[in-house]
């Protein structure tokens, strides 16, 4: 677990280090400019799944007047305990097939929409820039919107590795015991669910 640790805070540091004109530079390079088409909210067009953290799902609570039950659920898993609790890293947005959030082919929660929202279709692996199948590619984008777009993605970069760090340092194993049959391992420690509670998916 140290080890990790030790890998994730040099890791964070090369982060920091990140040049962002160079990365504005990159994601202008590529092109990109928004449809709207909202597949990538659509569970018909693949993989619909958005990793939200506790500060984010927070703030679209502050935002929406909804509580956290209505805006997460737990990272689907099959890892269990020794008495068969069901253990999960992070949290995922609700999706009914589609986001919950999409509604008319807009975005409800759009202001406060988490970070890989924000970025999408670009994230960085590693430090380099990777681009997710998109529809906007190849589309002329603007200095100020690049710009915007690699300022957003290094501090959710960030965000993501300082995450795993407290995520890691707060970790106990998947031990047994909890008011609960699911346990949602993230960077503020243990959260045990009653599954009855909430929708898994």
């Amino acid at each position: 677990m140290r080890q990790r640790i030790a890998y994730l805070e040099k890791t964070l540091e090369d982060a920091a280090r990140i040049d962002e004109k160079q990365l504005a530079d990159d994601i202008k390079a590529a092109g990109f400019k928004c449809k709207k088409c909202a597949q990538c909210c659509k569970a018909e067009y693949g993989d619909n799944t958005v990793s939200v953290f506790p500060r984010e799902i927070r703030r679209i609570c502050e935002k929406t007047g909804l509580y956290k039950e209505g805006i997460a659920t737990p990272t689907p898993s099959e890892d269990t305990d020794s008495e068969g609790n069901i253990h999960t890293f992070e949290w995922v947005l609700r999706r009914e097939g589609d986001c919950v959030f999409l509604k008319n082919g807009l975005c409800q929660a759009y202001e406060c929409r988490p970070r890989i929202c924000k970025t999408y279709p670009f994230y960085l692996q590693e430090g380099h820039l990777m681009v997710s199948e998109c529809a906007g590619l190849g589309e002329e984008i603007s200095d100020e919107d690049s710009k915007k777009i690699a300022a957003l993605l290094k501090e959710r970069y960030i965000t993501e590795i300082k995450e795993s760090i407290l995520l890691l340092e707060r970790f106990r194993g998947f031990k047994p015991g909890g008011m609960g049959n699911i346990c949602v391992h993230d960077s503020e420690g243990e959260h045990w669910i009653y599954s009855p509670n909430i929708q898994y998916r």
